[in-house]
């Protein structure tokens, strides 16, 4: 009987190692009807770098009618959850399980940028929507930007959190 067990203990852990990333609950950061079509909604991760802070720069582009430049609006939307870690230069999210890395500090020609993992995904969408002003309903065009952060499993960590367990192992 401690056989089948052991057995059926070890092909769980198999199994459990090659399912690869799950889905945690997407989070809308942000949500808003769009003025005219020649409006673009897209999104990227930001920091304060001194202060540990991370949040989403939401960033809505209208192209212009004559042939002056788009002009964009930056939104910035705080995420519970989402952080900077300056020891080792990543954003990071708070997950039920473990902290997921979701962008990560680079250098280009001594400019220090965010360079995302894919392990956080910022989808910006758009969908028309009948909206109602409270005197009339209106089909209107409503952008979206949905963050979704991939749970990584057992066989797949954060290169943040490999240490830990080695330090933890070790011990």
């Amino acid at each position: 009987m401690k056989s089948f067990r052991n057995k059926l203990t070890v092909v769980g852990l198999v199994v459990g190692s090659f399912l690869g990333v799950a889905n945690a609950a997407p989070i809308i950061v942000f949500e808003a009807p769009l003025d005219n079509w020649h409006q673009e909604v897209s999104a990227d991760f930001a920091v304060n770098r001194e202060l540990g802070r991370a949040w989403i720069d939401v960033k809505v582009t209208t192209e212009s009618l004559s042939e002056a430049p788009p002009t964009e609006e930056v939104i910035m939307k705080m995420v519970e959850g989402l952080y900077y870690d300056s020891a080792h230069k990543q954003v990071l999210y708070r997950s039920a399980s473990e902290p997921i890395v979701c962008a990560e500090d680079a250098t280009f020609l001594w400019k220090t940028y965010l360079k995302s993992t894919g392990q956080c995904l910022l989808n910006p969408r758009t969908e028309q929507r009948k909206v109602d002003d409270g005197f009339s309903t209106v089909d209107k065009t409503v952008a979206q930007v949905v963050f979704d952060a991939q749970t990584l499993t057992a066989g797949q960590r954060a290169p943040a959190s490999k240490g830990k367990i080695a330090e933890t192992v070790g011990k």
